[in-house]
């Protein structure tokens, strides 16, 4: 919980605590800086004319920790995450909470880019300040171990936005940005990268369109090779993947696009769970498939979705990879699209026989 000697340092809650409590300016769960004080004293920065960046911290997928931990081990999520973000600002900002899953932060120090990279990736990394990284780990709460990772999107005052609802839009921008990547990342707002983006389209709601499109493509006449080379330009397009792979039934991986092999793979039937299996953490790939292991490592991937082809995988599997380097957590709407194509894929198949 921030104290009086804290909160002291900056101007606006110096004032206000002369009027009022200084327990009203907290969150009743977290501690940190309520939403309407924070509100204000972000309005108050503009109003001054003070440089800061502001940034929305958004914990991925943290409805399945309630679902599956249940609400209470949630709200220790929640109190052990704001602590450790109330620790890593110090005197760089304040921290507040926004709603629900999501904190509000304003970093003080500066809107130089660099600095602002090396501040924010110090929250997934480990790092001199910071031994043990904010994200990207399992947090122990209780009898539990939920693996925590976070979006954040942030957007500097004046450099990007003059006004109050500007700076939101593109703070916002630059989250949905980073939530499109596949999440567990965060996104400093950069008008030559961002400014043409909008959030309609980063929030990914065609799966309809996908879906029709790709349907068309197995409709038409064709080899089935050229109809999975069409389908992928699509899902590559519109989802931002750098390689979707096939392993036909012999177990030979090869580049859907370029039509390389890349592999030869045995057993992977016994990584399948529903029909898939999704990885972002390869330790359990590396004992249980280790050809497969040491391909992706070779491929420089960090992530991973196999969708089997049929009953059993009896026409293969989809392999597919985001870009290089990027600790994806796969999404309902990537999943349902893979799972369409491999749908469209098994169909083709068997009117081909």
């Amino acid at each position: 919980m921030y104290d009086v000697r804290v909160l002291s340092q900056y101007p606006f809650f110096k004032e206000l605590m002369k009027r009022e409590e200084r327990f009203v300016f907290h969150d009743s769960l977290t501690g940190l800086i309520s939403r309407p004080y924070m509100m204000e004293y972000i309005h108050s920065l503009i109003r001054e004319n003070t440089p800061f960046t502001l940034a929305i911290i958004d914990l991925d997928n943290f409805k399945d920790i309630n679902d599956h931990y249940g609400h209470r081990t949630g709200d220790d999520v929640l109190t052990g995450v704001a602590e450790s973000l109330r620790e890593y600002f110090g005197d760089c900002g304040l921290i507040g909470r926004f709603g629900g899953d999501e904190f509000l932060a304003v970093y003080t120090k500066g809107n130089d880019y660099d600095e602002l990279h090396e501040f924010f990736d110090g929250m997934f990394i480990k790092n001199e300040k910071l031994p043990d990284p904010i994200f990207r780990k399992r947090l122990m709460v209780k009898n539990a171990m939920p693996y925590i990772t976070a979006t954040i999107g942030t957007c500097s005052f004046p450099d990007n936005a003059t006004n109050f609802d500007w700076l939101f839009s593109l703070m916002d921008k630059a989250l949905y940005r980073g939530k499109s990547k596949g999440r567990n990342c965060f996104v400093i707002y950069v008008p030559e990268k961002h400014d043409k983006l909008t959030i309609t389209s980063l929030a990914n709601h065609y799966l309809y369109d996908i879906f029709r499109r790709i349907e068309d493509i197995f409709e038409m006449d064709g080899d089935v090779s050229e109809k999975l080379v069409n389908a992928v330009e699509i899902i590559e397009s519109t989802l931002g993947f750098s390689n979707i792979l096939w392993i036909d039934p012999k177990g030979e991986m090869k580049d859907v696009v370029k039509g390389n092999v890349v592999g030869t793979f045995e057993n992977i039937s016994e990584l399948m769970e529903n029909g898939r299996y999704a990885a972002t953490d390869f330790q359990h790939l590396s004992k249980h498939n280790p050809a497969l292991y040491e391909c992706l490592m070779r491929m420089d991937m960090s992530s991973i979705l196999i969708m089997q082809v049929g009953k059993d995988g009896r026409n293969g599997y989809l392999v597919v990879c985001p870009e290089v380097r990027t600790l994806h957590i796969w999404q309902d709407n990537e999943c349902a699209t893979i799972y369409m194509l491999s749908m469209m894929l098994d169909w083709a198949f068997r009117n081909k026989e």
